[in-house]
């Protein structure tokens, strides 16, 4: 599924797996769904509701509820059986329109908050592209049809470098899939935006190496052309794209090429990582477009990676949110003993039809936090 693009497309009927045919439209908190053979699935009633629920600058990045349960194991993240039921612990709200209340602070490892966009634990390393000092693009965006999207801040005037986030699609959706629900949030106005494109069949990351080879170009050309902040470039992705960006993790001449800080991917499935990766890891709980074990296994491979202990605790710095008349608990957890922050979220948001397959309304806002985090 996809959630609205940017230009507000008329809505279409598409099929995933088991979904069968469906109206979009039904989908109150529309969110990108990415399987094997995901279909878009655009909602207009869903760019104001993940618009308000995840602007970074509406609510506070503490305040966060917990999961139910205590300190989880290894395979499961405290909380998560009580989260299927909707049975969300106590603290933050955040509704449709992002006011929230109460709850507890909470943060990664290093048990900090975000204190400047993109993370700024590590001073700037300026691309080559600063001293070109190419001035934001007319209208902020840089588009090659089928190809690319590359949007840029207000504040963007090619003289001082911004971090970077990386956005890949779910398979049979655009690369406008992330421009609607990062708009409005902390992303746009502190961040450089790229938004790659595959023509592989169905729109689908399915061709590595000519995948990696053109997100590799794109990243080669924002670094040489415009002011980017080497130091602090991170990436989400969904279903399909998350599992390309997942996969790049187990190349590590690949990973070691884009340097990224850190990661946030959106129901993926498992591959061998090769680098030590900060990650936000976030699943449906009920995902009925994975595997029992996908989450799980996948999890697994980064704690291996990051040398993290079994044991996890409640990571409370996500807020709950709600998403189609449903209270949705995060379910967040982050793993002890680590060498960089590991968590995993696995939610109970509904979200695509009652599938637990798309991005849950807090995704894009504790993306934000996470990664400024770091």
């Amino acid at each position: 599924m996809r959630t609205i693009a940017s230009t507000f497309e008329s809505l279409r009927v598409v099929h995933c797996h088991r979904l069968g045919l469906f109206a979009a439209a039904s989908v109150l908190f529309a969110q990108a769904v990415g399987c094997s053979s995901d279909s878009p699935t655009p909602s207009a009633a869903a760019g104001a509701g993940v618009a308000g629920a995840h602007a970074a600058h509406a609510g506070s990045s503490s305040g966060g509820a917990g999961p139910v349960g205590s300190a989880g194991a290894a395979n499961a993240p405290g909380g998560a059986a009580n989260a299927s039921a909707g049975a969300p612990a106590g603290g933050a709200t955040t509704s449709a329109a992002g006011a929230s209340t109460g709850g507890s602070s909470g943060a990664p490892s290093s048990g900090g908050g975000p204190s400047a966009a993109g993370g700024s634990s590590a001073a700037a390393k300026p691309s080559p592209g600063c001293s070109n000092k190419t001035p934001r693009p007319s209208g902020g965006q840089v588009q090659v049809a089928n190809t690319s999207i590359y949007m840029f801040p207000e504040s963007y005037d090619g003289s001082k470098p911004f971090p970077l986030l990386i956005a890949l699609h779910a398979c049979g959706n655009p690369n406008t899939e992330f421009v609607s629900i990062t708009n409005n949030t902390g992303f746009a106005t502190e961040y450089v935006r790229a938004f790659p494109n595959t023509p592989d069949s169905g729109q689908c990351w399915s061709n590595y190496t000519g995948d990696i080879a053109r997100i590799t170009s794109q990243y080669d050309e924002l670094m040489n052309k415009y002011c980017i902040d080497q130091n602090r470039v991170f990436a989400t992705a969904h279903s399909s794209g998350s599992q390309l960006l997942v996969n790049i993790l187990a190349h590590k001449a690949d990973a070691q090429h884009l340097n990224l800080k850190g990661i946030a991917p959106v129901a993926a499935d498992p591959f061998n990582v090769a680098v030590p990766m900060p990650v936000l890891y976030i699943a449906g709980l009920k995902d009925t477009e994975r595997s029992a074990n996908s989450a799980k296994d996948t999890v697994a491979k980064f704690r291996a990676a990051n040398s993290c202990m079994d044991t996890s605790k409640p990571y409370t710095a996500v807020m709950q949110c709600t998403s189609g008349g449903t209270q949705v608990n995060p379910g967040c957890n982050i793993y002890d003993g680590c060498a960089v922050p590991t968590i995993w979220c696995a939610h109970n948001d509904p979200a695509y039809n009652g599938t637990n397959h798309g991005i849950p309304c807090f995704a894009i806002k504790s993306m934000y936090d996470f990664f400024g985090s770091l």
